[in-house]
C-alpha cells in the first residue's frame, strides 16, 4: 500500500498512544515491490524529490514523508519552506534543512 499522502494531519494517537495512518483517499495499492506509481499526489511538503522531478516513485517516498514529519515534530516546522510551489520543489530537490536540534541524539 502506497499512502501518497503521508503528513503530520494524517498521524493520529488513540488514547493506548497507538499510532494510526489516516486519510487513504489517494492510496495506491502496489502489486509488487518493484511497482512504481506516476502521478503527482500528496501534500507540497512531504513530497519526495521523485515526486517533485515527475519521476517513477513506491513506497520510498512515504518513507521520505516520515522522515518530513519526523523532522516537524523535532523542530515544529516544515523541513522545507518557500514562498511558493515552485520554491518549494527546488529546494526539496536541491537544498538542505536547518539541523535538528542538540537535545535529540
Amino acid at each position: 500500500m502506497l499512502h501518497r499522502d503521508l503528513k503530520s494531519q494524517n498521524v493520529f494517537l488513540t488514547a493506548n498512544n497507538t499510532v494510526k495512518l489516516g486519510d487513504f483517499g489517494i492510496s495506491k495499492v502496489l502489486e509488487s515491490t518493484n511497482d512504481v506509481a506516476m502521478t503527482v499526489q500528496g501534500t507540497p511538503y512531504y513530497m519526495s524529490p521523485e515526486v517533485c522531478q515527475s519521476k517513477p516513485y513506491d513506497y520510498k517516498s512515504d518513507v521520505w514523508a516520515l522522515g518530513c514529519i519526523l523532522y516537524e515534530l523535532a523542530t515544529l516546522k516544515h523541513a522545507f519552506t518557500a514562498e511558493n510551489l515552485l520554491g518549494l520543489v527546488f529546494k526539496i530537490v536541491q537544498d538542505k534543512q536547518d539541523p535538528i536540534p542538540d537535545i535529540y541524539s
